[in-house]
């Protein structure tokens, strides 16, 4: 689903299988990382802080749904964000259907990602 992902995005990284398995066994493990997985779909994330506030920000590292789950993920790294005292989620979209479940979930653009 990482390759898939990657290629719905157009990211700017090739997939490293070996690094992707240690890095989702890794937010299994900490009890500030989180990996929900549906039938074809999963969101990733941890809990880190901003160089702007030490409040808990909960931020999705990877989000990806082909079996029409991508909302009942968000809303389990929701819930969860909110449990490890988050006060801000930070999710990354490429725009288009994705922005718009966000926008009508109460999420804004706040930034946007560049990369070279």
């Amino acid at each position: 689903m990482i390759e898939r992902l990657a290629a719905a995005v157009d990211g700017p990284q090739r997939v490293d299988r070996l690094k992707t398995g240690e890095t989702l066994a890794a937010l299994i493990q900490d009890p500030g990382g989180v990996a929900f997985v549906s039938g074809r779909g999963f969101i990733a994330g941890c809990i880190a802080q901003t160089v702007i506030n030490p409040d808990p920000v909960a931020i999705e590292l990877g989000w990806y749904a082909e079996d029409r789950s991508g909302l009942a993920l968000l809303r389990a790294f929701e819930a969860w964000a909110h449990r490890q005292g988050a006060t801000l989620i930070k999710l990354s979209c490429n725009g288009g259907a994705a922005q718009r479940i966000l926008q009508r979930s109460g999420y804004r653009v706040a930034e946007i990602q560049m990369v070279k």
